[in-house]
């Protein structure tokens, strides 16, 4: 069945430079970069409300934001 196959293309993380399948990872709304699923997400719970249809930004970027006056906690 085509629909259960693994992706043939693969894309390499801007950060780690390393290959994966881009279902599991994406591109961060906030700086565009194309990411594995460890430098998009993070964690578990990221990656849980990224699925439901939230958009958070990258790991990098969410430190950013943390380290900045008035950014989220």
């Amino acid at each position: 069945m085509a629909l259960l196959r693994p992706s043939v293309i693969l894309a390499r993380c801007d950060i780690c430079r390393l290959p994966f399948d881009p279902v599991f990872g994406g591109i961060c709304p906030q700086c565009g970069k194309l990411l594995c699923s460890t430098h998009l997400f993070g964690n578990p719970l990221v990656k849980l409300a990224a699925y439901m249809g939230f958009q958070k930004p990258c790991v990098e970027c969410r430190a950013k934001n943390r380290g900045k006056p008035g950014g989220p906690s």
